[in-house]
């Protein structure tokens, strides 16, 4: 258990969750990795997989057999990147929680960073950031890395406790802080950590570790016109409970700046994709579209960017990733009959 003197913590276990969805290839390449970086320190690493397709819980299960250090958490009927990491930090024995993807982006070294970061560092909260000085989004460009940053800039500053990059996907937290703010998450969607910041107390110190953001090794990103709709939700529902804060403490107006923000910046994409929130019909036409059109293709979901869709096809902007400059085009899927034209027909 953790034991201290002044503000010195020294730490027993590392519960290192690992949220799993498709990801057996990733997982088997991972783990082994995971073994060697967390050697010199106590751990158990709980895998918490969605009832993958790919079976990527009998992979992590089969190798829960010979190390004694890997759990295991079949879910079945249940989704979502942020409800995994809650189970999974529900389940867990150690000290420090911490979760991280295990897609190959997340560089697993920075682990013993985070770890004693929240230990001798005498943090609360260790982030591995993208946006602070030394990190970087690797080949990231163009669009998605205007989008990317535009979103982390709103989210910046909503949460109480603010950190440079509230949406990574990596960091690490003491337990008895977390297990105090745990019934007040509303685990949705990818971005646990903007709602984690969103509910600690003021005074909360954190520490944050430059991570160079990698190339997935496997498989194909989760990231879904869903999860922007999830992202919108949840940054406005966070905004929200500031708004009622800051209105108690007299100090509104900076959140109603973030709110016009929003509006401005976020609004006017919305409103072209207003279509995906308001019919189940063509949510399911979009889907099988461009899940048809992205098989032909050979592309990649995540590399499609819808601009606006209607009840009868999407336009959407493809970026076709290589070394060097993104080329993109733009295309329009009719659904019926399911036809592909570039946007000047």
């Amino acid at each position: 258990m953790a034991r201290g003197k002044g503000r010195r913590y020294t730490f027993a276990v590392l519960s290192l969750v690992l949220p799993t969805y498709n990801e057996s290839k990733n997982l088997e390449r991972l783990l082994p990795v995971l073994a060697d970086v967390l050697k010199s320190i106590p751990h158990e690493l709980i895998v918490v997989d969605d009832d993958s397709p790919d079976r990527t819980w009998e992979v992590a299960e089969g190798i829960a057999k010979k190390d004694l250090t890997v759990k295991v958490l079949r879910r079945i009927g249940r989704r979502g990147l942020s409800s995994a990491v809650t189970e999974g930090f529900a389940m867990a024995e150690g000290d420090v929680l911490a979760v991280m993807d295990c897609d190959g982006q997340h560089d697993p070294r920075l682990l013993p960073e985070l770890y004693h970061a929240i230990g001798a560092g005498g943090a609360h909260i260790a982030v591995a950031s993208r946006y602070m000085q030394g990190g970087s989004m690797a080949e990231w460009g163009g669009i998605r890395l205007f989008m990317s940053r535009m979103g982390t800039f709103l989210a910046r500053h909503v949460p109480r406790v603010h950190v440079s990059d509230p949406m990574s996907g990596y960091f690490a937290i003491r337990r008895p802080l977390y297990r105090s703010i745990a019934e007040k998450l509303q685990p949705r969607g990818f971005k646990i950590l903007l709602e984690i910041l969103g509910a600690l107390p003021r005074g909360t110190r954190v520490t944050e570790v430059p991570l160079t953001f990698g190339n997935r090794w496997e498989g194909e990103s989760k990231f879904s016109l869903r999860i922007q709709m999830e992202f919108l939700t949840q940054l406005c529902r966070i905004a929200l409970h500031r708004l009622s804060d800051f209105l108690w403490e007299a100090q509104w107006v900076v959140l109603f700046l973030v709110i016009v923000g929003i509006g401005v910046f976020l609004l006017p994409s919305a409103w072209q994709l207003r279509n995906l929130a308001v019919s189940s019909t063509v949510r399911h036409d979009a889907q099988q579209a461009l899940e048809a059109i992205t098989r032909q293709q050979g592309w990649l979901l995540s590399d499609i960017d819808p601009v606006t869709v209607t009840p009868f096809g999407i336009q959407f902007i493809h970026h076709e990733h290589r070394r060097g400059s993104d080329p993109k085009t733009c295309h329009i899927v009719r659904f019926d009959p399911l036809t592909l034209l570039p946007c000047a027909q």
